[in-house]
């Protein structure tokens, strides 16, 4: 009897195979790689890798290892072979890819079908990407490297190491949290930067929208202090900083919707309307941006000292929204929502979202939601002006005061 399962799998391998094998056969028909293997080799490779697997687990598992030390062998051969006959230096990024698809296909062959795709996409595209990032790798200066060296060692060194648990009174301090903003903002401005180097001043607003995803508060600082050392951009620092903050409302809307359906239909329009507000103003700074002109000189794009600083005061803020909530949670639900919105709009958003369904009302709720939506815009609002250049807080502060007016109107009448 057929193992439609198996067939399946094994398909599903000389298709990823192909997959790669047809990135490289055009690579080669580009003369941007040598003849070690194209659209039929691979698909080959991958099947290897799935019958080797196969067998392994029909007859001996010593099938698999010998399957993998040949496809080690087959490959370290045909790489000596091709250079020998070239007085062109190659790389072994298409032997690497060849090895590397023998494992697609053991994975395919397991099922595990997800996590072979991904890798197979990944492969394609560092594959397909390599001119581009041979043309970034060469215009990395030392301080930026440097630079990048140290932010991995804040990101993926210090940060798994600090525990995730709160001390003091309260459990007000915690040590994971704090670094994690300070991460954010370092590494928000390492997107931006590199953004800015591939897509020029357009690069600012896509990390203003990926950034907002994150922490709007975070892009606030980090395109703040940059605003100092970039004076020319500074408009295009302004998109950056408003997409990322109108992005607070998509947040806002998507976490209410998967917690509370009932409330999200109450608060969708006030919140709509402070969304499209944010974006016709960024529509307006949009064309302004598009004026600029003049070559912009990029900065080091490691500014640790402002993070520092946001972190200190974000650990402030995340322990007076504490005791707030200890002290004042049944008194005023309204206060301890401003008090929150200081630090963020993610924990009260939940927080309201799953008290609406039986503690509070939706008109409360959605209230609540709204002032702490308004009061994270005063505090970012307050972060442009006394982190950021003149003209770039002024805008910033000119925006928000007309945003947190409008909403203050649309609370007084809800």
């Amino acid at each position: 009897m057929i193992d439609l399962l198996l067939i399946k799998n094994i398909l599903v391998a000389l298709a990823l195979g192909a997959l790669i094998g047809l990135e490289r056969e055009y690579a080669r028909f580009r003369k941007r790689g040598h003849d070690y293997a194209g659209i039929r080799t691979f698909p080959l490779i991958a099947l290897f890798g799935a019958l080797s697997a196969y067998l392994g687990v029909l007859i001996s598992p010593w099938i698999l290892v010998a399957g993998i030390i040949l496809i080690g062998i087959l490959v370290i051969v045909a790489y000596f072979i091709i250079t020998k006959k070239s007085t062109v230096h190659f790389g072994a990024t298409s032997e690497m890819a060849g090895f590397l698809t023998f494992f697609l296909g053991v994975l395919s062959y397991y099922g595990e079908i997800n996590l072979a795709v991904i890798l197979a996409v990944l492969i394609t595209i560092i594959l397909y990407a390599r001119s581009i990032l041979h043309r970034f790798a060469e215009k990395i200066k030392k301080e930026e490297m440097a630079d990048t060296l140290k932010f991995a060692v804040i990101a993926f060194v210090i940060l798994p190491l600090l525990p995730n648990k709160g001390y003091g009174p309260l459990e007000i301090f915690n040590p994971f949290v704090i670094w994690l903003m300070v991460v954010f903002i370092s590494g928000i401005s390492f997107a931006g930067y590199i953004l800015m180097k591939w897509f020029g001043e357009k690069g600012i607003a896509l990390a203003g929208i990926l950034g907002g995803f994150i922490s709007s508060t975070a892009v606030t600082t980090s395109f703040a202090e940059r605003s100092k050392k970039e004076k020319m951009i500074y408009r295009a620092l302004v998109l950056g900083t408003l997409l990322a903050n109108t992005l607070m409302f998509i947040r806002i809307l998507i976490e209410v919707f998967v917690l509370n359906r009932s409330l999200f239909v109450k608060i969708i329009l006030p919140i709509a309307v402070l969304f499209i507000v944010s974006v016709i103003f960024c529509y307006f700074i949009w064309r302004k941006a598009k004026k600029v002109q003049g070559k912009v000189e990029l900065k080091s794009p490691f500014t640790l000292s402002p993070a520092l600083k946001f972190g200190a005061f974000f650990a402030i803020i995340l322990a007076l929204v504490k005791i707030g909530d200890y002290y004042l949670s049944s008194k005023g639900v309204y206060l301890v929502s401003a008090f929150s919105g200081f630090a963020g709009i993610d924990a009260i958003t939940v927080s309201l979202s799953q008290l609406s369904k039986n503690v509070l009302t939706e008109d409360t709720a959605v209230k609540g939601i709204l002032i702490a939506a308004l009061s994270n815009i005063g505090v970012k609002g307050g972060i442009a002006f006394f982190f950021g250049e003149k003209k770039f807080g002024r805008i910033i502060m000119a925006f928000y005061a007309i945003l947190i007016a409008l909403g203050l109107g649309i609370i007084f009448f809800l």
